[in-house]
């Protein structure tokens, strides 16, 4: 199961997209090419294209097989059987294990999906 993002944060990179876009293409009619800066407004799409499709694709966080991964550029994995405690502080649930915490934002879950890690967390008895 995954548990998605707000579709805002989705819609928050395509605007960054093509706002950067934008002034790539307005960069390459009329600025100078020769300079170090140009490169910058090259990578700028790229980098929050490429994060789009991450986010898209992978999503918050899968729950599969008893373990919870926070899917990121260095993902974390909690397994549901080894959790000490649930704590709920500030819009986010600190997840801690004997040897290990995850941090899950809930303010850029989706609301259904939000519910749906609920009933997971309720179902074993974590929350």
């Amino acid at each position: 199961m995954k548990i998605k993002y707000k579709k805002s944060r989705s819609r928050f990179h395509l605007i960054m997209i093509c706002i950067w876009s934008i002034l790539l293409i307005i960069n390459i009619l009329y600025g100078d090419s020769d300079n170090w800066t140009f490169w910058i407004w090259i990578v700028l799409p790229l980098g929050y294209n490429s994060l789009y499709a991450f986010e898209y694709v992978n999503q918050y966080l899968k729950i599969e097989n008893g373990t919870i991964y926070k899917t990121s550029l260095f993902p974390k994995k909690v397994e549901l059987n080894k959790i000490q405690s649930v704590k709920k502080f500030a819009g986010d649930y600190i997840v801690k294990t004997d040897q290990s915490e995850l941090r899950i934002d809930t303010t850029i879950i989706h609301p259904t999906s939000l519910k749906e890690l609920d009933k997971i967390l309720i179902s074993h008895n974590l929350i």
